[in-house]
């Protein structure tokens, strides 16, 4: 009995999970991030300001940002992705590959200096209204890439600017920037 006791202590101790890894506080949970041509721009959910990285590659500059936050950031929560100068295929093939972001992550166009200007939730909402009317298309990471990797190599992503989304683009996996074409967004409609 007396043996019975430190056994069971021990087991109930190591079965509770006092361990500290994985903490919440431990990592920075990215909220929406930007590519701009050299550069990487990430906001988090938590009161971290954004971060802005110089680097050849999404993969590179979360490196680089894990570096200056000393935590390592975690994509799983992803919700938005802004495409400025770079290559949109490959970007986002990085980002869902690599990263490992939501498949409901929006993607779309525009300048990285967005994040540091304007809070993340601020933004995707101007997204999300303008597709509940029927302004701006379906523009999660998955239906985008699908579109850049079709035969056509085009997808449309709505165009944001500071005050909301700003019509809508055909980007192209060939071409850089992703802005290749505007559209008046009265002429179409994506309900």
């Amino acid at each position: 009995m007396k043996r019975l006791i430190p056994v069971a202590l021990l087991a109930a101790f190591l079965l509770t999970g006092c361990g500290n890894a994985g903490l919440v506080h431990d990592k920075a949970y990215l909220r929406a991030a930007a590519v701009d041509g050299s550069t990487v721009t990430f906001s988090f959910f938590s009161d971290i300001p954004p971060v802005t990285v110089n680097a050849g590659s999404p993969g590179e500059g979360k490196a680089a940002a894990e570096l200056i936050e000393g935590k390592e950031i975690f994509t799983g929560f992803t919700e938005l992705i802004i495409l400025g100068d770079c290559s949109p295929c490959g970007t986002l093939t990085a980002m869902l590959n690599e990263w490992k972001v939501s498949p409901s992550c929006l993607t779309v166009s525009g300048e990285g200096s967005l994040l540091l200007d304007n809070p993340p939730e601020l933004l995707e909402g101007c997204v999300r209204q303008a597709q509940a009317q029927g302004k701006a298309p379906e523009c999660d990471i998955v239906t985008v890439l699908s579109g850049l990797l079709s035969e056509k190599k085009t997808a449309h992503t709505p165009q944001l600017t500071a005050g909301g989304v700003n019509g809508v683009c055909i980007i192209s996996s060939d071409a850089l920037p992703p802005r290749t074409h505007r559209q008046d967004d009265s002429r179409d409609s994506y309900s």
